[in-house]
């Protein structure tokens, strides 16, 4: 799993990681339940979603040999910090 999600953290009403995800890959259609990753396997990986969450209730875990970039999303993007 890619994608962790800690119910317990997740703040009602919540749509951040969902709006951030480029893979448009998490979902949150009832704000009473925490948000939910509907395809795991079409994750890029690229942790803008976990960035994002202001509680730090998401987490990308990343494969085993797969080298976990610290460089930020927006770095490539050729934007600022905060800019995306």
């Amino acid at each position: 799993m890619p994608i962790l999600i800690d119910e317990k953290t997740c703040l009602d009403g919540c749509t951040i990681c969902d709006f951030f995800c480029p893979g448009d890959i998490i979902y949150r259609e009832e704000k009473e339940k925490p948000a939910e990753v509907r395809y795991q396997d079409e994750c890029w990986y690229c942790g803008i979603c976990a960035d994002r969450c202001p509680v730090d209730a998401v987490k990308v875990v990343f494969p085993p040999g797969m080298v976990n970039c610290t460089t930020p999303p927006e770095a490539y993007m050729g934007l600022g910090p905060g800019e995306a």
